[in-house]
């Protein structure tokens, strides 16, 4: 019997674990609906996002879904103008301040918002005429039954036309590490201010800003490969043959010492990007235990399971904070490998999700420690002598990570193997990982 079948027999069949069975598919609502503007609709996604605290990509998912009719050039304008707008509220915000009358606070926010999306593309787009640009805001608060908001509206944003060059010339005259001159709100500017220092943080905000819309897929090769485009219509994605996974991402695979046979456990798991690249690496072999604690995120463990083929893979609904006892056998660990890919605060990735600028606090950073050591104290009890721990984030707080490296190495039998950390363009997203192994003899 191999290791996997004796821990299949072990967790019994009443496990819950779900091998890839078929899934309940939620039906599109495609009800008729009202023709509007790219603007329009760019205006009721932002205030999804910037109001109802939605994140873009899922605002975005939606938005596409409701209106099946929009084509591939509709799509890449709403995505990088949601984005850009995203990416520089804060200079778009520093520049309303300078022409208007009324204080950004005092401003009812379909105005802000319709100023926001009028000065992006006044100073950051160059492929719309700027008169079209001022009569779509201004028929964009007629619309809203804001008829006497035109005149302030078609004012300032008519000021900002005639002094583009200026305002751009300001913007650059902001002191480099500024918050508007980096685009980072003052807690995010503040932790990598103390983490980093002056410049580390400018090349890091640059990194940020620089983002093209390429991103990374795992090739026929399994090597990182950068593309563009959309490669989900592509035959050599819908086949297997490759996948999305960022190249940083991709280093977690590549750091374990996996050998035939092998059990890894991915205790936070979902979209499965890791899972699987660990599953393909293990060639068939062994057993990938892959859970998430949200249970509405595991198809997408399973999208990726089936489309790239793996029999060797468990998914499971579970909260990595509960502790498994299948796991376990007279007090020792009875898995290779465990990853803990822990929920953290993204600040590796603002570049791919410009949103987390409005979501993170410092104090979250506090809980998201705490949410952290609370799973690495339970799973770590997983790993068997000589076994592998395998922990990362896409974060760049010490906080999340060098904090938690030491937490490990003080509070249980685990010895460093390797330390790793991408920063921000070099090549891709920021991302840390420290490997561990325990320790024979506790």
């Amino acid at each position: 019997m191999t290791k996997a079948e004796k821990m299949k027999s072990k967790t019994g069949a009443n496990a819950g674990i779900s091998t890839g069975g078929k899934m309940d598919k939620r039906k599109k609502n495609l009800k008729p609906r009202v023709e509007k503007s790219e603007r329009e609709l760019l205006l009721e996604l932002l205030e999804k996002v910037f109001y109802e605290g939605e994140f873009i990509h899922l605002a975005l998912r939606k938005l596409f879904s409701d209106y099946p009719g929009l084509g591939n050039r509709e799509k890449a304008f709403l995505t990088r103008s949601s984005h850009g707008i995203l990416e520089r509220y804060l200079q778009l915000d520093y520049v309303i301040s300078l022409y208007s009358s009324v204080k950004l606070k005092k401003l009812k926010p379909v105005v802000l918002l319709s100023l926001r999306i009028a000065i992006y593309q006044l100073l950051f787009m160059d492929k719309i005429p700027d008169h079209a640009i001022v009569d779509e805001a201004v028929k964009s608060i007629k619309k809203r039954k804001l008829q006497g908001l035109v005149p302030f509206v078609n004012a300032v944003l008519r000021k900002i036309v005639g002094e583009k060059e200026e305002i751009l010339k300001k913007l650059e005259r902001l002191p480099k590490d500024d918050s508007v001159s980096l685009c980072l709100p003052q807690d995010i500017l503040e932790v990598f201010l103390k983490d980093y220092g002056r410049e580390r943080t400018i090349a890091m905000a640059e990194a940020f800003l620089q983002s093209d819309g390429g991103f990374y897929i795992r090739n026929e090769e399994g090597e990182g490969e950068r593309v563009s485009g959309n490669i989900l219509e592509e035959e050599r994605f819908r086949s297997g043959a490759v996948t999305i996974q960022d190249f940083s991402s991709q280093a977690v695979g590549k750091s374990l010492k996996l050998k035939e046979g092998d059990l890894v456990l991915d205790c936070c798991s979902a979209p499965g990007g890791k899972a699987c690249h660990i599953a393909s690496l293990l060639k068939g072999s062994g057993k990938v235990y892959a859970r998430d604690a949200q249970k509405d995120k595991l198809h997408y463990i399973v999208e990726n399971q089936r489309r790239l083929g793996f029999q060797n893979m468990e998914i499971e609904h579970w909260d990595a904070r509960v502790r498994d006892e299948r796991f376990i056998q007279d007090g020792e660990g009875l898995l290779d490998v465990v990853l803990c890919d822990a929920p953290c605060s993204g600040l590796g990735v603002i570049g791919r999700k410009p949103d987390i600028r409005l979501h993170f606090t410092k104090e979250s950073l506090e809980e998201l420690q705490s949410l952290q050591r609370e799973i690495l104290s339970t799973v770590q009890a997983y790993v068997k002598k000589g076994g592998q721990l395998l922990y990362s984030t896409c974060s760049l707080s010490f906080k999340e990570n060098e904090e938690n490296r030491d937490f490990i190495l003080k509070n249980f039998p685990f010895t460093l193997i390797k330390e790793e950390k991408f920063m921000p363009g070099e090549p891709s997203d920021g991302f840390y990982l420290a490997l561990f192994q325990r320790k024979r003899e506790d």
